[in-house]
């Protein structure tokens, strides 16, 4: 469950850091800079929240490491498109990012339903 309030602080950290680069630009809004916390959120915050509330499974970290990768990846494309479009201009990354994270969230799905993501009761340490 502390894991699922620390995926919420980082979507709440999205949502201010939007709301003030977009209080300072002068009137000028982007929707990708305003709903960049979204992604996180429903990328993080609900996928673990459902897990520990209602499925209780322990996922392994060769599925969640890609998938954290991937919604920080789309997270922060999200933020460069939105601040390339507060400043009126266009870069060459934005479709990179997608891409990147996109093939992250991918690879990620793939672990889990190929049964990487079971957690093996043999390699694991007593303590």
């Amino acid at each position: 469950m502390k894991k699922s309030w620390i995926y919420l602080g980082i979507s709440v950290f999205v949502f201010i850091f939007g709301q003030i680069y977009e209080y300072f630009s002068h009137g000028v809004y982007s929707s990708y800079m305003m709903y960049a916390f979204l992604i996180p959120f429903i990328g993080l915050f609900i996928p673990s929240l459902l897990n520990n509330l209602i499925l209780k499974r322990t996922i392994s970290d060769n599925v969640t490491l890609p998938w954290k990768c991937g919604i920080a990846t789309l997270s922060a494309g999200s933020i460069y498109k939105g601040i390339l479009e507060i400043y009126g201009t266009s870069g060459t990354f934005e479709m990179v990012y997608l891409i990147i994270g996109s093939i992250f969230c991918i690879m990620a799905a793939v672990f889990l339903a190929g049964g990487n993501g079971k957690t093996n009761k043999d390699c694991e340490s007593s303590l």
